[in-house]
């Protein structure tokens, strides 16, 4: 670069920055309702059942009619599942309830009672749902 000169850079004219765009203002809060407790969950039992018909009995019909009757008290929420399993001839199902329910008088002592229909019952499984 000898011999040569170098000119002054020419100057670049000064751009003002345009001021940030104001927020939009936010729409108002929606008023707050207020608060309800809530209420506090229902305790309840998980039981599983195994019904034995008596010979003869479809055991599918046997449990939409054990659906169809065993019905417990409303305050109780008996809650059958929608379907049963039939192995053996025999029908496993489970069903849940109060807490506070008996549910050996609520359910197992009706099924009891159609013993035209069922040969034998138990409880094969049972826990409480806190």
């Amino acid at each position: 670069l000898t011999g040569q000169t170098v000119a002054d850079p020419t100057p670049v004219p000064a751009v003002e920055t345009p001021p940030a765009p104001e927020p939009e203002a936010a729409a108002p809060a929606p008023a707050a309702e207020p608060e309800t407790p809530a209420e506090p969950e229902e305790e309840r039992r998980l039981v599983a059942i195994m019904v034995k018909p008596v010979d003869g009995v479809d055991a599918k019909g046997l449990y939409k009619k054990i659906k169809e009757t065993v019905v417990s008290q409303p305050e109780y929420k008996l809650k059958w599942d929608d379907e049963c399993k039939v192995e053996d001839g025999k029908i496993y199902v489970s069903f849940t309830i109060g807490l506070e329910a008996d549910f050996d008088e609520e359910v197992m002592e009706v099924i009891e009672y159609m013993e035209d229909e069922v040969a034998d019952q138990q409880v094969t499984y049972q826990a409480a749902m806190e």
